[in-house]
């Protein structure tokens, strides 16, 4: 394993995270679930999927540890839509602190889980029973390593639209003003 590269990978998903948090705690509650991003999207709605994206991450690499990944796990993949659709719903009711507190949460729980406690190799350890499409590849078993990139990427993305819409940056050092 390059322990490097596996390393880099954890480093920026918590920055990330930091980044999405910082973000979203400049927003006040009452602008959480104006529909303002793009496709007319609540910041609660982008927060709620990416959460449940985290989870989903969490359960496919404690899964794959122990036995086959359920079906149910590609279904996510198949359509990010529906996906993502049920996450909103099932977040729908939840708060902008509870929002919050969830998604500082999940970061580490998701870095604890792909690092497999402790096994060796756990960056490229491929998760069978999955199938990703890429531009480079078509319908591959991800690694745990590629699956961290794709989540850190997505939450990039939106990051970069929660920023353009609200004109906002991340504050990420309070000691510099």
């Amino acid at each position: 394993m390059d322990a490097e590269k596996a390393s880099a990978v954890v480093q920026r998903l918590r920055v990330q995270r930091l980044t999405t948090m910082s973000l979203a705690d400049q927003i006040t509650a009452d602008r959480w679930r104006e529909p303002v991003l793009p496709g007319n999207v609540p910041l609660h709605d982008v927060l709620s999927h990416l959460l449940a994206w985290d989870e989903w991450a969490v359960g496919v690499f404690e899964i794959s540890l122990i036995r086959d990944l359920p079906q149910v796990f590609q279904h996510g993949i198949d359509d990010v839509d529906a996906f993502n659709a049920r996450a909103q719903n099932r977040y729908r009711g939840i708060s902008r602190d509870d929002m919050l507190s969830a998604l500082q949460s999940a970061n580490p729980r998701l870095i604890a889980s792909a690092e497999s406690r402790g096994i060796a190799e756990w960056y490229n350890r491929q998760i069978d029973g999955l199938r990703f499409s890429t531009n480079e590849e078509e319908h591959h078993a991800p690694t745990v390593g590629e699956i961290l990139r794709v989540l850190r990427k997505h939450e990039s993305e939106h990051d970069r639209e929660i920023m353009a819409t609200f004109n906002i940056a991340p504050k990420l050092d309070q000691d510099q003003d």
